[in-house]
């Protein structure tokens, strides 16, 4: 039985092969982030074999990932795996990037996931700082936690609120004081492009999605999380983000706490966030909340001759 590569259509429903595996954020942003690529070289492909759907592989070449590279996604069912599917995949996704003159590809594997990061570094792809996903059970977050985190930000005279507007504008505008802020991150230092407005408003287009810390009418920092739509009850926070001149004052743990609060007493179960291994303040910030490590990850580069450009 052969297997034949195309492109994804509406009927298909990637989550069924992709949900809960490495990196996955959800067929639903997935689809807002291509469609905003639409009409550049991004693309994204499909693999059948026996009228199931067997495997998956995307190239997404703006915005771009750290390095000035593009973000490529492959993964093969187990059952289908040893017949060429990945190998043919990322030939084909290869041949995309090239073609876009970007820098290079990015892509990410389980740490513990030895087969496929073997096969990763005999592509001659090669491993970088490793990131770390944490969950919170919501459920169990402590309420002496949430005060303990926000009373001290709440003291020195800065507020917690939701971003509450239905206006277009305002939400433009908070899209232009999200914009500094995540270019101040480790991710946005080293390289990595920040979502379009369309493909970021599509993501947070509910005001409880989006926790702002303010001083008077100043922007400090903000929190953002996104619906899990493939895994139910669970909410994932995209950014977190506070200005240079106010960090070390707790705002990113209180912004976090008194987010997961509001998000539990809405009945939402659980909270998870990825976050480079070596961010020390946001992971001990994630510690005194309750967050446990439940996959660690490490990125996959490659990047191109000049000549390949």
């Amino acid at each position: 039985m052969s297997w034949h590569v195309g492109g994804p259509t509406d009927e298909v429903d990637l989550d069924v092969l992709l949900s809960g595996t490495i990196a996955w954020p959800g067929a639903d942003r997935v689809r807002a982030i291509f469609a905003a690529a639409r009409g550049g070289p991004s693309r994204q492909l499909v693999v059948g074999l026996g009228g199931k759907l067997v495997g998956y592989g995307h190239c997404l070449t703006a915005p771009l990932s750290e390095g000035g590279r593009a973000g490529v996604h492959v993964f093969v069912a187990p059952s289908a795996r040893g017949q060429g599917i990945g190998r043919s995949l990322w030939q084909q996704l290869l041949a995309v990037a090239r073609s876009a003159a970007v820098a290079g590809v990015q892509t990410v594997a389980d740490v513990e996931d030895r087969r496929s990061c073997s096969i990763a570094a005999a592509h001659g792809l090669i491993e970088g700082p490793v990131r770390r996903e944490s969950m919170l059970e919501l459920a169990l977050l402590s309420d002496t936690a949430i005060e303990q985190a926000v009373r001290p930000v709440s003291d020195a005279g800065v507020s917690l609120v939701l971003f509450d507007s239905g206006s277009e504008e305002a939400w433009r505008r908070l899209y232009e004081g999200f914009l500094p802020l995540h270019g101040s991150t480790p991710d946005g230092v080293a390289g990595r492009e920040p979502p379009p407005y369309e493909t970021w408003r599509s993501g947070f287009s509910e005001p409880w999605q989006v926790l702002v810390a303010r001083r008077g009418k100043t922007t400090v920092g903000m929190t953002m999380a996104f619906v899990r739509k493939d895994l139910a009850s669970r909410v994932v926070t995209f950014f977190t983000g506070v200005a240079a001149a106010e960090r070390g004052k707790g705002i990113a743990t209180a912004l976090k706490a008194e987010h997961a609060r509001l998000m539990r007493d809405a009945g939402w179960q659980h909270l998870s966030t990825w976050n480079m291994e070596g961010n020390l303040p946001i992971l001990a910030a994630n510690s005194k909340l309750g967050f446990v490590t439940i996959t660690r990850a490490v990125p996959l580069t490659f990047d191109f001759e000049a000549s390949d450009r």
